[in-house]
Protein backbone atom coordinates (compact mmCIF):
# COMPACT_ATOMS: atom_id res chain seq x y z
CA UNK A 1 0.00 0.00 0.00
CA UNK A 2 1.62 3.76 -0.68
CA UNK A 3 1.18 6.23 1.63
CA UNK A 4 -0.58 9.04 1.44
CA UNK A 5 2.60 11.39 1.27
CA UNK A 6 3.75 9.46 -2.14
CA UNK A 7 0.27 10.36 -3.62
CA UNK A 8 0.65 14.12 -2.32
CA UNK A 9 0.32 16.77 -4.97
CA UNK A 10 2.39 19.85 -5.03
CA UNK A 11 1.42 23.25 -6.70
CA UNK A 12 4.90 25.28 -7.55
CA UNK A 13 4.34 28.99 -8.77
CA UNK A 14 7.36 30.28 -10.19
CA UNK A 15 7.06 34.00 -9.58
CA UNK A 16 10.35 37.28 -9.57
CA UNK A 17 10.26 39.84 -6.86
CA UNK A 18 7.82 42.44 -8.13
CA UNK A 19 10.49 45.38 -9.19
CA UNK A 20 9.63 47.76 -11.76
CA UNK A 21 11.65 47.19 -14.78
CA UNK A 22 12.11 43.47 -14.34
CA UNK A 23 8.27 41.81 -14.38
CA UNK A 24 5.50 42.13 -17.70
CA UNK A 25 8.39 44.44 -19.67
CA UNK A 26 6.20 43.93 -22.70
CA UNK A 27 3.19 45.03 -20.95
CA UNK A 28 5.24 47.90 -19.78
CA UNK A 29 6.21 49.49 -23.16
CA UNK A 30 2.86 50.20 -23.37
CA UNK A 31 1.40 50.86 -19.63
CA UNK A 32 4.86 52.26 -17.66
CA UNK A 33 6.75 49.94 -15.40
CA UNK A 34 5.08 50.56 -12.57
CA UNK A 35 1.53 50.01 -13.58
CA UNK A 36 2.51 46.59 -15.51
CA UNK A 37 4.64 46.34 -11.56
CA UNK A 38 1.01 46.74 -10.17
CA UNK A 39 -0.44 44.17 -12.38
CA UNK A 40 1.84 41.56 -11.79
CA UNK A 41 0.65 41.97 -8.50
CA UNK A 42 -2.58 41.43 -9.14
CA UNK A 43 -1.93 38.67 -11.34
CA UNK A 44 -0.02 37.06 -8.86
CA UNK A 45 -2.30 37.63 -5.44
CA UNK A 46 -5.57 36.76 -7.48
CA UNK A 47 -3.78 33.45 -8.31
CA UNK A 48 -3.34 32.31 -5.10
CA UNK A 49 -7.14 32.62 -4.59
CA UNK A 50 -7.70 30.41 -7.40
CA UNK A 51 -5.93 27.41 -6.48
CA UNK A 52 -7.03 24.24 -5.09
CA UNK A 53 -8.03 23.84 -1.38
CA UNK A 54 -5.52 21.53 0.07
CA UNK A 55 -2.93 21.44 -2.10
CA UNK A 56 0.48 22.18 -0.59
CA UNK A 57 1.80 25.30 -2.78
CA UNK A 58 5.51 26.19 -2.92
CA UNK A 59 6.47 30.26 -4.12
CA UNK A 60 9.61 29.32 -6.55
CA UNK A 61 11.09 33.04 -6.44
CA UNK A 62 13.90 34.80 -8.17
CA UNK A 63 16.11 36.68 -7.16
CA UNK A 64 17.24 34.54 -4.58
CA UNK A 65 17.72 37.37 -2.24
CA UNK A 66 14.15 38.94 -2.12
CA UNK A 67 12.27 36.41 0.19
CA UNK A 68 10.95 39.26 2.58
CA UNK A 69 9.62 40.69 -0.42
CA UNK A 70 7.71 37.78 -1.88
CA UNK A 71 6.11 37.02 1.79
CA UNK A 72 5.23 40.73 2.40
CA UNK A 73 3.56 40.44 -1.17
CA UNK A 74 1.78 36.89 -0.91
CA UNK A 75 1.93 36.18 2.67
CA UNK A 76 3.27 33.48 5.27
CA UNK A 77 1.31 30.80 4.48
CA UNK A 78 2.77 29.21 1.30
CA UNK A 79 6.34 27.34 1.07
CA UNK A 80 8.90 29.75 0.05
CA UNK A 81 12.14 28.39 -2.23
CA UNK A 82 14.46 30.43 -4.25
CA UNK A 83 15.17 29.76 -7.59
CA UNK A 84 18.61 28.27 -9.20
CA UNK A 85 20.41 30.05 -11.51
CA UNK A 86 20.07 29.02 -15.22
CA UNK A 87 17.36 29.25 -17.64
CA UNK A 88 13.51 28.65 -17.03
CA UNK A 89 14.17 25.13 -18.07
CA UNK A 90 17.25 24.58 -15.69
CA UNK A 91 15.16 26.39 -12.73
CA UNK A 92 11.79 24.47 -13.16
CA UNK A 93 14.21 21.04 -13.36
CA UNK A 94 16.06 21.85 -10.41
CA UNK A 95 12.86 22.67 -8.57
CA UNK A 96 10.56 20.17 -9.63
CA UNK A 97 13.37 17.65 -8.48
CA UNK A 98 13.49 18.76 -5.01
CA UNK A 99 9.46 18.69 -4.88
CA UNK A 100 9.99 15.12 -5.59
CA UNK A 101 13.06 14.82 -2.81
CA UNK A 102 10.29 16.08 -0.49
CA UNK A 103 7.62 13.51 -1.43
CA UNK A 104 5.73 14.73 -3.81
CA UNK A 105 3.36 12.55 -5.71
CA UNK A 106 2.79 14.79 -8.67
CA UNK A 107 3.86 17.92 -9.39
CA UNK A 108 2.17 21.45 -11.01
CA UNK A 109 4.41 23.71 -12.28
CA UNK A 110 2.44 27.20 -13.04
CA UNK A 111 3.12 31.01 -13.44
CA UNK A 112 1.02 33.62 -12.59
CA UNK A 113 0.38 34.98 -15.68
CA UNK A 114 -3.08 33.15 -16.81
CA UNK A 115 -5.93 34.53 -14.85
CA UNK A 116 -8.13 32.12 -16.24
CA UNK A 117 -6.51 29.34 -14.87
CA UNK A 118 -9.14 28.29 -12.49
CA UNK A 119 -8.51 25.15 -9.40
CA UNK A 120 -10.54 22.58 -11.74
CA UNK A 121 -7.70 22.91 -14.50
CA UNK A 122 -5.31 21.92 -11.89
CA UNK A 123 -7.51 19.63 -10.08
CA UNK A 124 -8.02 17.92 -13.92
CA UNK A 125 -4.12 17.95 -14.52
CA UNK A 126 -3.60 16.15 -11.07
CA UNK A 127 -6.16 13.56 -11.51
CA UNK A 128 -4.93 12.61 -14.93
CA UNK A 129 -1.46 11.93 -13.34
CA UNK A 130 -2.21 10.17 -10.71
CA UNK A 131 -4.47 7.75 -12.38
CA UNK A 132 -1.33 6.86 -14.67
CA UNK A 133 -2.91 7.87 -17.75
CA UNK A 134 -0.30 10.66 -18.75
CA UNK A 135 3.14 11.20 -17.89
CA UNK A 136 3.06 14.80 -18.77
CA UNK A 137 0.29 16.73 -18.52
CA UNK A 138 0.38 20.62 -20.41
CA UNK A 139 -2.51 23.52 -20.59
CA UNK A 140 -1.44 25.40 -23.86
CA UNK A 141 -1.30 29.46 -24.23
CA UNK A 142 -2.36 30.58 -27.59
CA UNK A 143 1.12 32.17 -28.09
CA UNK A 144 2.86 28.92 -28.74
CA UNK A 145 4.29 29.13 -24.79
CA UNK A 146 1.79 26.88 -21.77
CA UNK A 147 0.80 28.03 -19.06
CA UNK A 148 0.91 24.98 -16.78
CA UNK A 149 3.58 21.84 -16.55
CA UNK A 150 2.99 18.95 -14.36
CA UNK A 151 4.84 15.38 -14.11
CA UNK A 152 3.82 12.21 -12.34
CA UNK A 153 7.35 11.49 -12.03
CA UNK A 154 10.93 12.83 -12.33
CA UNK A 155 11.23 13.88 -15.98
CA UNK A 156 14.64 12.74 -17.57
CA UNK A 157 17.12 15.23 -17.42
CA UNK A 158 17.93 17.05 -19.40
CA UNK A 159 14.02 17.13 -20.35
CA UNK A 160 13.87 21.01 -21.23
CA UNK A 161 17.03 21.11 -23.36
CA UNK A 162 17.31 23.33 -26.68
CA UNK A 163 13.71 24.69 -25.51
CA UNK A 164 12.92 27.97 -26.99
CA UNK A 165 11.85 29.72 -24.33
CA UNK A 166 9.27 32.73 -24.66
CA UNK A 167 8.47 31.83 -28.11
CA UNK A 168 6.31 30.65 -30.23
CA UNK A 169 7.99 27.61 -30.24
CA UNK A 170 7.92 27.15 -26.47
CA UNK A 171 5.13 23.94 -26.26
CA UNK A 172 6.41 22.74 -30.07
CA UNK A 173 9.61 21.88 -28.68
CA UNK A 174 8.79 20.96 -25.07
CA UNK A 175 6.19 18.65 -26.52
CA UNK A 176 8.90 17.56 -29.33
CA UNK A 177 10.77 16.35 -25.71
CA UNK A 178 8.53 14.50 -24.15
CA UNK A 179 8.06 12.14 -27.35
CA UNK A 180 11.64 11.82 -27.53
CA UNK A 181 11.92 10.51 -24.00
CA UNK A 182 8.61 8.52 -24.95
CA UNK A 183 6.14 9.93 -21.88
CA UNK A 184 2.62 9.84 -22.48
CA UNK A 185 1.54 13.47 -22.70
CA UNK A 186 -2.43 15.01 -22.02
CA UNK A 187 -3.09 18.02 -22.94
CA UNK A 188 -5.74 21.17 -21.35
CA UNK A 189 -7.77 23.29 -23.00
CA UNK A 190 -5.84 26.09 -24.38
CA UNK A 191 -6.32 29.38 -22.98
CA UNK A 192 -4.58 33.04 -23.23
CA UNK A 193 -2.09 34.69 -20.82
CA UNK A 194 -1.26 38.20 -20.22
CA UNK A 195 1.76 39.53 -21.79
CA UNK A 196 0.62 42.68 -24.02
CA UNK A 197 -2.03 45.45 -23.76
CA UNK A 198 -4.16 43.60 -26.13
CA UNK A 199 -3.83 40.60 -23.67
CA UNK A 200 -4.89 42.59 -20.48
CA UNK A 201 -7.63 44.00 -22.41
CA UNK A 202 -9.21 40.90 -23.44
CA UNK A 203 -9.16 39.48 -19.73
CA UNK A 204 -10.70 42.35 -18.60
CA UNK A 205 -13.69 41.98 -21.08
CA UNK A 206 -13.89 38.54 -20.34
CA UNK A 207 -14.08 39.13 -16.20
CA UNK A 208 -11.08 37.52 -15.61
CA UNK A 209 -9.23 40.74 -14.28
CA UNK A 210 -11.01 43.93 -12.35
CA UNK A 211 -11.31 47.07 -14.67
CA UNK A 212 -8.91 49.14 -12.02
CA UNK A 213 -6.33 46.56 -13.78
CA UNK A 214 -6.70 49.16 -16.97
CA UNK A 215 -3.87 52.63 -16.49
CA UNK A 216 -5.86 55.47 -16.70
CA UNK A 217 -6.52 57.01 -19.83
CA UNK A 218 -4.99 60.62 -21.45
CA UNK A 219 -7.21 63.73 -21.41
CA UNK A 220 -8.08 63.89 -25.86
CA UNK A 221 -10.84 65.97 -25.67
CA UNK A 222 -10.24 67.73 -29.03
CA UNK A 223 -12.26 70.90 -28.06
CA UNK A 224 -9.80 70.96 -24.97
CA UNK A 225 -6.89 70.71 -27.69
CA UNK A 226 -8.07 73.04 -30.16
CA UNK A 227 -8.21 75.81 -26.91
Amino acid sequence: MHSQQEHSTRILLFLKAPLPGTVKTRLAASVGEEKATAIYMTLGASQLLRLPKGIPLEIHYSPRNKEAEMRQWLGTEPSYYPQCEGNLGDRIEHAVSEAFQRGAGTVLCIGADCPSLLPHHLDQAAKILLSGQSDVCIGPCTDGGYYLISFRKHPPEPFFKGIRWSSQHTMADTLRNARTHDLRIHCLETMNDIDTREDLDDAIKQGFLPPTCLPPEPLTNPQLVQQ
